[in-house]
This record gives structure tokens, C-alpha cells and sequence, in this order.
């Protein structure tokens, strides 16, 4: 039985790989020559030097035959090979004194003919990993990230004394902020993938985000159930209750609407820590590259649209008794991956990570918001999750990212 059982598992198998086997080497399927693919992953400018960074994504193998500069042909050194086999990679260092702030256009052309280029809007030098590329790149990331979410964590104070019917206002409000970043991430990620011609980067978007969005929601649900049937079998305990009540009399937060506010509020400053992690990626690529030029203006810009991320943080605790220390700990966890991420984007930038992350990143945050709304139904009582101001909070909240968006 086994046997027969082995045998119809692996005759499909061999069947495939034989076919397979067939129409590889059957001339008879040769019809036509495949284009060349290459794609052109990074442009560095070092002193008198640029140096490209290519990839060969097609069917072939392929031969770098010239490289040019503003359709200029020029010598170049090619490592470790001009000859390219299917996704291989490969390095041109071409000697050359360029002019910082200058468009160039730097090209390649294979050996039947096809000419591949990058444009780089303005020249700059390539940071280098030191101590003062390292500190400058950290305190581009504070700016950016971390000072922005502390500021809107500042809120909190305010946002507990309005009424307690407004505190779904606000938590649609941040569902709001929330959507508009991840789809602000699938956008940068689906940019990137058009930029750099990532491989079927058009499909791992959506199954990274897929992926990412059903992990959370597994996860949360497991630890969801794991403090309920720990709560559940402490409560069987007769000795325990009169403990169980004075824990839930202290200061911090104990109590499962405190708690789950609490998970909430972790969840999202990780949600917006995956995003600021992919925006940092951006920047410090962009920078790296000439692709942006770093000004006051952008910097204020980037500063006021992520201010909005501290209010969302802060939103789901309004009820709670947080300690500051939990603030402390929400604010680094959202600001923090901004300055790793302009050290990756700056000093690395490899697209396809790059892609990666925000596609988690904006799996992350939709989970976030489901669980969002999965807190808002389970402390309403008389007010609709669909109600007009909750429709009307979401809405603002999408509103208010657009808008401080146009400053960066």
C-alpha cells in the first residue's frame, strides 16, 4: 500500500521533469532570440569615478560591449566579467570627473545592440560608512522619525479631556492615518519595482502583504487567547480573587479594556515603525543618489506629516492608565527604524529588500486597523461602527495625511 501510494506521488513528478527535459533540448521549440533584460540597480559617484551596478534578469547570457556618459561612449572596467550569465550581477567603474549637482545619463550597450540607461537628476558623492556619514544619516532619521511621533504623542494630555464619545472620533481618525499609510507604502513599494525592475516585484507586493497581514492577525489571536485562558484558569481560584482585585486597582494598565487599548497602541507604533523603516530606506536612497536634494523645507515637511503618527499612537490609550514609560517605549518603536532605515538606504539600498519591507510594513498596518476597528466594536454600545462621525473621523484622517503629505 505504500508502495503504491509512494509510486503515485512521484509519477507526476518524473512525468514533469521529463517533459521539462524534452522541450529544453528540442530544437524544434527554438523560435525566435529572447531580448536582453538588464537592469541597472544603483549608481554610485565617488571621487572621479562612477561606479554601476547591473543585473542580467533576462532569459540569456549577455555580453557588455560599451558603457557611455550622455551617449558618449567611454572605457570602462568591468568586474568581474562583461559577460553576464542569467541573474548574475555585475560592476562598471568608469573613470570620470564629473560635476556635483549635474544630470548625467549613464548607459551600457550588449553586444547586439540594445542600450540600457540610468538618469541621475543631480551628481552627488556616495556617502561612505564612517563615523560622520553614520551620525549626519541619525540625525536625518530624528528629525524625521523619532522627534515627529514624540511631538504628536504630546496630544495625549488634551485628547483625555474631551468627552468620552469622542474617543471613537479619534480612533477612526487614526484608522484613517493608518490607511492612508499603507497605501502610501504599496505606492513607494510598486515605485520602486518600476524604478528597478525588481523581479515579479508586482506580485510579491501583494502576497508579501498577504502574508504579512495574516502572520499578525495569527498571532495576535493566539496571544489573545493565551491571556484569556490564563486569566480564566487564575479566576478558578478562590485565594486569588481578593489578589486579582488589587491588581486591578493599581495604577497601571490591567484591565482588559485598559490591556487590549495598550496591545492596541503597540500594535501601531509597530505598524508605523515598519512604515518609517521603509521611508527612511527611501530617503536615505534617494539621497545617496542625487535622486532629492536634503533642504529645510523638506525636512519641515517630512516633520509635520509624521506628527500625525504620534496622535495616532496616543488615540486608543484615552481611556487607559498608561505609564510614560509606555510612551517612552511607543515613541522609539515608531521613530527609531526611520534612522536604520536611512543607514540601509544610504549605505546599502538593495530594491528588492526595499520592497520587501514596505510590503510588510503596509500588511502591518492594515492588520492594525482591522484590529482598530475590532476594539471600537467591542467598547460600543450605542454608537454604530459605521455611523456618520466615525465615516467622517476616517475620512479626516486620510485628509490630513494627504494634505501634510504635499509639504514633503
Amino acid at each position: 500500500m505504500r508502495i503504491t501510494m509512494v509510486i503515485l506521488t512521484v509519477m507526476p513528478i518524473l512525468l514533469l521533469g521529463g517533459i521539462i527535459y524534452y522541450i529544453a533540448y528540442t530544437p524544434i521549440f527554438d523560435y525566435g532570440e529572447p531580448l536582453p533584460r538588464i537592469v541597472i540597480e544603483r549608481v554610485e559617484f565617488k571621487p572621479e569615478v562612477i561606479v554601476m551596478h547591473i543585473r542580467n534578469i533576462g532569459q540569456d547570457t549577455v555580453t557588455i560591449a560599451q558603457a557611455d556618459i550622455d551617449d558618449a561612449p567611454i572605457d570602462a572596467i568591468i568586474k568581474p566579467t562583461n559577460v553576464l550569465t542569467r541573474l548574475s550581477s555585475a560592476q562598471l567603474v568608469i573613470n570620470y570627473r564629473w560635476i556635483e549637482g549635474r544630470p548625467y545619463e549613464i548607459g551600457i550597450t550588449t553586444s547586439d545592440g540594445t542600450r540600457f540607461a540610468s538618469s541621475v537628476e543631480a551628481a552627488t558623492l556616495a556617502p561612505e560608512p564612517d563615523t560622520e556619514q553614520l551620525l549626519y544619516f541619525a540625525l536625518l532619521g530624528i528629525y524625521v522619525g523619532v522627534i515627529p511621533v514624540a511631538l504628536g504623542l504630546l496630544w495625549f494630555p488634551s485628547m483625555q479631556r474631551v468627552r468620552e464619545h469622542w474617543n471613537e472620533f479619534f480612533l477612526s481618525i487614526t484608522a484613517g492615518l493608518l490607511v492612508f499609510l499603507a497605501i502610501d507604502a504599496i505606492v513607494e513599494a510598486f515605485e520602486i519595482v518600476d524604478r528597478f525592475v525588481v523581479m515579479n516585484g508586482k506580485v510579491l507586493i501583494p502576497m508579501i502583504m498577504v502574508s504579512a497581514f495574516l502572520f499578525l492577525l495569527l498571532t495576535v489571536n493566539k496571544a489573545s487567547d493565551s491571556s484569556h485562558n490564563n486569566r480564566s484558569s487564575t479566576l478558578k481560584h478562590p485565594d486569588d480573587v481578593m489578589t486579582n482585585t488589587n491588581i486591578n486597582n493599581s495604577d497601571d494598565v490591567t484591565t482588559d479594556g485598559s490591556s487590549n487599548a495598550l496591545h492596541i497602541a503597540y500594535m501601531i507604533a509597530v505598524g508605523i515603525g515598519l512604515h518609517n523603516l521603509g521611508e527612511g530606506l527611501a530617503i536615505g536612497a534617494a539621497l545617496a543618489v542625487g535622486a532629492i536634494a536634503l533642504s529645510k523645507f523638506l525636512i519641515i515637511g517630512f516633520t509635520i506629516h509624521n506628527t500625525t503618527e504620534g496622535f495616532a499612537i496616543a488615540s486608543p490609550l484615552v481611556r487607559s492608565k498608561a505609564k510614560i514609560t509606555h510612551f517612552a517605549m511607543l515613541g522609539m518603536i515608531a521613530g527609531i527604524p526611520t534612522i536604520v532605515g536611512t543607514w540601509i538606504g544610504g549605505f546599502v539600498n538593495i530594491p528588492i529588500v526595499s520592497v520587501a519591507l514596505l510590503a510588510v510594513g503596509a500588511g502591518a498596518i492594515l492588520q492594525v486597523v482591522y484590529a482598530i476597528f475590532g476594539l471600537m466594536r467591542s467598547s460600543s454600545r450605542s454608537i454604530a461602527i459605521l455611523s456618520k462621525h466615525n465615516i467622517a473621523g476616517l475620512v479626516i484622517g486620510m485628509l490630513i495625511m494627504y494634505l501634510t503629505a504635499l509639504l514633503v
